[in-house]
């Protein structure tokens, strides 16, 4: 007989993660209980809250943090019109969730077009159907995302990140969000849990499923597992994977250029004291860096300093072995504050040393030749920016545009690392001088010959096509950042931006963009025939209404990047 396992009573005693797959703990009796446990099995710091009285008042959420929230009693807590629950996630999840808050800028009643951008969104990285749900009675919305099978957890939460954000759809706290969210990288010896959410349809919690205009449908569990079973047919898992791997490796090449010099600095300055002596000869140094670290991360002075530099030192790894001054710790503690902090000054306030060089000949002049020669580098490098535009020359990838400009520009290369913001991709922005409009003509065609006469010439870039047309999209979506998948900002599909052509009832734009990838993919006129009508109910193009146009558009925008994608990977 298995022996019984006993409830920790801190949440540091149940942190291994070893320990929270194992669990399998009896399933509630009735058949819809039990699958509600299967889709939401994750126990541990599940959270709790009494049903408001009010409906506009938020709920008061506690977490759970003594023990694991068993199957059962997460049944009986969803079946209490009294109680709320909510639960996280755990290694690996075979569902994600966006929350858009009743408030949200995208929130349909404020953004018609919302649901169809978030789901066209989501569409780029294979999840072509998702479950919608009223949360709550305050009106925000719950987007479902059931997958076939189980995928990593933060892979999952990093490639819906970074979907959403390439579509120009940013995470924020009370507009957007997503579940499992990005979570914190967990220091040695913890854990750090992804965010909680409410379970759907609870009873006299005001969650209903809604149909695409946002109309209330019936809102059993029974129909909410049907729309499940329909979205999980409906992905494609294969692609999905490909945009985790993608998200995953652009993200930490993002994790890690967002480290500063500053918090590397400081990361280098705790290893050396955790490592503390490991032979003779070492005093000096640490002593020195100790210090060091008081001043600038502790903002430490004086006796302060020295006691700090004193404690730390005797309290360290090796002190009792190697340290060969333990008579005089003291006194060399003092010595040592006294000379760092002349040096060193606390992190955020103004230095203690001048750097400005003084001219011995010029008069009590003080003329900063450091200042004046950095104005002049980045004068050069706006006026080689410029010219480089204005002449079409300037290169869409950094490394190429830096070789361009530190030539022009007669600077190096690490000058112009210091001025990025003057001509990086990321992060500076070439403004016209004039407003450039564009007249968009309906094509010659009959609407009824589009895709039999597709365009077999050069294809013009057109006002909403960013960066030279769809090409030049695509082959920034590939080639960002110089060093292959995940080096720059993009690497998700990127939308079309139709509002514009929708506000002014011209869809010949969008008629364009189909032709555009159609002829991307190299299909005849029956393949592109077959493809609209086996995603269309058998309809013909002609026969599209225009929302279904803008639905053809995204679907041969996916079939076509995913297609460019394998054969990059390739």
């Amino acid at each position: 007989m298995p022996r019984k396992q006993t409830p920790a009573c801190g949440s540091q005693a149940i942190a291994p993660k070893l320990a929270r797959q194992r669990l399998s703990e009896p399933l509630p009796r009735e058949p819809l209980g039990q699958r509600l446990c299967q889709l939401f099995p994750y126990p541990w710091q599940a959270i709790v809250a009494p049903t408001p009285i009010d409906a506009s008042q938020k709920p008061a959420w506690q977490t759970l943090t003594q023990y694991p929230l068993k199957p059962r009693s997460l049944w009986t807590y969803w079946q209490d019109a009294a109680q709320l629950v909510g639960v996280r996630f755990g290694p690996t999840t075979t569902y994600g969730l966006i929350d858009l808050d009743a408030l949200s800028l995208h929130h349909p009643t404020r953004d018609r077009q919302a649901l169809i951008t978030l789901r066209g969104a989501l569409a780029s990285i294979g999840i072509h159907q998702t479950v919608l749900l009223r949360s709550s009675w305050n009106g925000g919305l719950h987007l479902y995302i059931p997958l076939p099978e189980a995928v990593p957890t933060f892979g999952l939460a990093v490639a819906l990140k970074h979907c959403l954000e390439a579509h120009h759809l940013p995470l924020q706290a009370g507009q957007l969000e997503v579940f499992p969210n990005v979570k914190r990288y967990s220091k040695a010896g913890e854990y750090s849990e992804y965010n909680a959410h409410r379970l759907p349809l609870q009873p006299s919690s005001g969650s209903v499923l809604l149909g695409d205009t946002l109309q209330p449908l019936a809102s059993d569990l029974s129909s909410f597992f049907q729309q499940w079973d329909q979205a999980v047919t409906a992905q494609d898992l294969e692609q999905l994977h490909q945009a985790i791997a993608a998200a995953k490796k652009q993200h930490q090449y993002r994790s890690y250029n967002r480290r500063s010099n500053t918090t590397l600095w400081q990361q280098e300055l705790e290893t050396e004291m955790e490592q503390g002596w490991t032979g003779p000869g070492q005093t000096n140094h640490l002593l020195k860096t100790i210090g060091c670290y008081g001043v600038i991360f502790q903002s430490l002075s004086g006796a302060a300093l020295a006691h700090y530099i004193e404690r730390t030192a005797i309290n360290s790894l090796g002190y009792r072995e190697w340290c060969q001054h333990q008579h005089e710790i003291s006194r060399r503690a003092q010595e040592w504050a006294t000379a760092v902090e002349n040096y060193y000054w606390p992190l955020g306030t103004a230095p203690k040393r001048d750097r400005t060089l003084r001219l011995p000949n010029a008069a009590n002049n003080i003329v900063n030749f450091n200042q004046k020669r950095a104005e002049e580098a980045q004068t050069r490098i706006k006026q080689a920016v410029l010219e480089l535009g204005q002449q079409g020359q300037l290169p869409d990838r950094p490394t190429a545009r830096a070789e361009a400009i530190a030539s022009l520009a007669r600077c190096s290369h690490s000058t112009l690392q210091k001025y990025k913001e003057l001509w990086h991709p990321e992060l500076y922005v070439i403004e016209p001088p004039e407003p450039v409009t564009a007249t968009l003509s309906a094509p010659a065609a009959e609407p009824t010959k589009v895709l039999e006469e597709s365009p077999r010439g050069e294809l013009h870039t057109f006002a909403y096509m960013k960066g030279g047309g769809a090409d030049g999209v695509l082959e920034k979506q590939i080639n960002s950042g110089g060093e292959g998948p995940g080096r720059g900002k993009v690497s998700f599909p990127q939308p079309v931006p139709l509002a514009p052509a929708i506000a002014c009832n011209d869809l010949s734009d969008v008629i364009i963009g189909i032709q555009i990838q159609i002829a991307r993919l190299g299909w005849t006129v029956e393949q592109a025939h077959q493809f609209i009508a086996d995603n269309f109910q058998g309809k013909r193009r002609s026969q599209l209404m225009d929302d279904e146009l803008i639905g053809l558009l995204y679907r041969l925008r996916t079939r076509s990047l995913s297609s460019t994608r394998e054969n990059y990977f390739t």
